[in-house]
């Protein structure tokens, strides 16, 4: 580390001082302001725009990378540069149009296909304007935070099903962001899959959707699969205000709902279990 360090703080050695560059540092401090990089984040896609809004570099760290080294050295010619990260881009996350800082947009790949979106990543957005000097290295920080709300849905009741009898579906989702976090107004509907807990007679389904606000028109809705009645609908907002849940301003929000069915009455209530954080 100390070697490092040495190199950092000398000047750029080279015949050509416009190329110089910055080491950048990965951090994302959660919500009680503690580095936990390493326990939420697996991979780091960056884009480097210049002034215009030009992409001029691309780099992806995976996990191995980023335990190595949770930065990276940026050689780049003189000038000022916006730099873009995110964070959990893996196999529910397509990122379109990056080469455009303007137009690039994230969202969940069944999203651009128009198939049933079940969940997106544990997705984490970064952004940070750099100016290169030219006559020696420096050190910046990209800080990371959440571009995603966890959610749980748990049906309880089902001890004589062998099969999910119900289908879940979450309305009213922004299903895209763009590379300044701003969520899309447009509205969609996640399908997310339940799994059967073990001889629980209960179904869980755990899924991450792009962030909404406390003040929402998000609804969760239970279907009988046979006959695609609506069994139950649950505005979230409210169900949010009567549980004191919330989501603004936390990073590691959680949203977990319990459905009880008996026979054709359903009863809700917030999902609870002490061995569960939010966020984990």
């Amino acid at each position: 580390m100390g070697l490092f360090l040495l190199i950092l703080s000398s000047s750029c050695i080279k015949e050509d001082l416009d190329d110089c560059g910055i080491y950048l540092y990965f951090s994302y401090l959660g919500d009680f302001n503690k580095e936990i990089f390493p326990e939420k984040i697996e991979r780091v896609n960056l884009y480097v725009y210049d002034e215009s809004g030009v992409l001029v570099k691309t780099s992806v760290f995976d996990r191995d990378q980023l335990r190595l080294s949770q930065g990276t050295m940026l050689d780049l010619p003189n000038g000022n540069y916006h730099l873009v990260c995110w964070g959990n881009a893996h196999e529910t996350t397509r990122i379109n149009n990056g080469e455009s800082l303007a137009a690039g947009i994230v969202a969940a790949p069944h999203y651009f296909t128009r198939e049933l979106i079940t969940t997106n990543d544990s997705l984490y957005f970064g952004e940070r304007e750099i100016a290169i000097h030219g006559d020696e290295w420096e050190r910046d920080t990209v800080y990371f935070n959440s571009s995603h709300i966890k959610m749980r849905v748990e049906i309880v009741g089902l001890e004589h099903e062998t099969k999910m009898p119900l289908q879940i579906e979450v309305g009213n989702l922004s299903p895209t962001v763009d590379f300044a976090r701003n969520f899309s107004r447009e509205k969609e509907h996640y399908y997310p899959a339940a799994q059967a807990q073990s001889g629980t007679g209960s179904f869980m389904a755990d899924f991450n959707v792009l962030r909404f606000n406390d003040d929402n028109d998000v609804y969760v809705n239970l279907y009988n699969n046979e006959t695609n009645q609506l069994i139950y609908n649950l505005d979230l907002k409210d169900f949010m205000q009567r549980n004191q849940i919330t989501v603004d301003g936390i990073n590691e929000a959680f949203v977990g709902i319990r459905f009880r069915v008996n026979g054709l009455s359903v009863t809700v209530t917030p999902w609870e279990e002490e061995s569960i954080k939010p966020g984990m």
